[in-house]
């Protein structure tokens, strides 16, 4: 019994650790990142600069805002993210590792362009120097459900 209670004891300091040392801070979206860093092994993003995420620079659809962002935020429900501050343009979530409950970043950032939605899409862990490829394979799940939705096709208007 001594055991299992110096076991459980541990463990809770363990992960009470990892939440001080790797707090929520918000990235609004004038924050968003335009890059990963140079050869990170614990950052995606689909944006611009792309870093892993198969080299996609955007994804696009055409529809409004609010009607890709309901998709985005019923994939972050059924995947158990954290939405830590949602804007118009872009979400903000953490996912914790089951075990140790390390966080990870998780942003989705709209924006219009000839009546389409762009997307950027950005997963990096707030610790250590590698995901073991967690933060990929978020980004491709989520660009998978987000390419296979039926969402309505409308012309890209701010806010609507």
């Amino acid at each position: 019994m001594q055991i299992l209670l110096t076991v459980i004891v541990v463990y809770i300091i363990i992960i009470a650790t990892i939440q001080v040392i790797a707090p929520n801070r918000i990235i609004g979206p004038e924050e968003f990142p335009e890059a990963c860093p140079e050869k990170s092994k614990n950052c995606t993003l689909i944006g611009p600069n792309p870093h892993r995420g198969e080299g996609i620079s955007e994804i696009r659809f055409e529809s409004n805002m609010s009607n890709v962002m309901f998709e985005v935020l019923k994939w972050i429900d059924l995947n158990s993210g954290e939405v830590l501050q949602e804007w118009p343009d872009q979400v903000h979530v953490v996912f914790r590792t089951f075990v140790w409950k390390f966080p990870d970043d998780f942003l989705v950032n709209l924006h219009c362009n000839e009546d389409q939605v762009v997307m950027y899409v950005y997963s990096k862990s707030r610790l250590g120097i590698s995901d073991l490829g967690v933060n990929n394979d978020r980004i491709e799940s989520f660009t998978q459900h987000m390419l296979g939705a039926e969402i309505t096709t409308t012309e890209c208007i701010y806010g609507v």
